[in-house]
């Protein structure tokens, strides 16, 4: 057994995770984006035509159709533009204890996920992802129903690789588990041991 050792350690020189070049995602990606947030722009744009017909004869809203159009074109120009921003600021690395992926517009966030805490792996694709051969990954730790770190936009043969060495190391992990694990018979035995040497320490005290 090692020694037990608890030294100071000088925090600047620690690894810094900020130092980890990080990988894009996949270009197309960002179309699947695009065509996902489609979907609401069109159900805005159904809500706002629907309010000025309804209240078309409104002296306020008389003749005010390009106000209308002009303010759902801004929040489309808008939303893509945020889009794209959040887009380039997203990127992931495949480390060998770890998975980072960061995010963010506004304020940046890095996940990061160890190995030995990871239990499951899954890959997902969604419609649009497979027409672009795109997919998805995610890692699930202990004690969490939903994902802890969730990969989109990789390539579906890049999303195959992760997985399976993901997958190796929670394997190699849980095996050193189980080598170094104490066996029910090491156990007993230890018991034993530790019996017997309480008896002859009795004995000796008596006599």
């Amino acid at each position: 057994m090692e020694d037990f050792t608890n030294k100071t350690l000088n925090i600047s020189a620690l690894p810094k995770f900020e130092e980890t070049q990080l990988q894009p995602l996949e270009k197309k990606y960002f179309f699947v984006m695009v065509l996902q947030r489609s979907l609401f722009y069109m159900m805005l744009l159904g809500v706002l035509l629907v309010i000025y017909f309804m209240n078309s004869k409104d002296s306020f809203l008389e003749d005010k159709l390009m106000y209308f159009l002009g303010i759902w074109s801004f929040l489309v120009l808008f939303g893509i533009l945020y889009l794209r921003i959040s887009f380039t600021k997203k990127g992931f690395a495949l480390r060998e204890h770890d998975v980072i992926f960061k995010s963010g517009v506004v304020s940046e966030t890095t996940v990061i996920v160890t190995n030995n805490r990871v239990q499951h792996v899954a890959l997902h694709q969604g419609l649009l992802s497979r027409y672009f051969g795109l997919a998805s990954i995610e890692l699930f730790t202990a004690g969490g129903s939903s994902s802890d770190l969730k990969i989109n936009g990789l390539l579906l043969e890049d999303a195959k690789k992760i997985k399976e060495s993901v997958s190796e190391k929670i394997i190699e992990i849980t095996e050193e588990f189980k080598e170094e694990a104490p066996t029910y018979d090491s156990l007993t035995n230890e018991a034993l041991q530790l019996e017997g040497d309480n008896k002859e320490d009795n004995e000796t005290k008596e006599f």
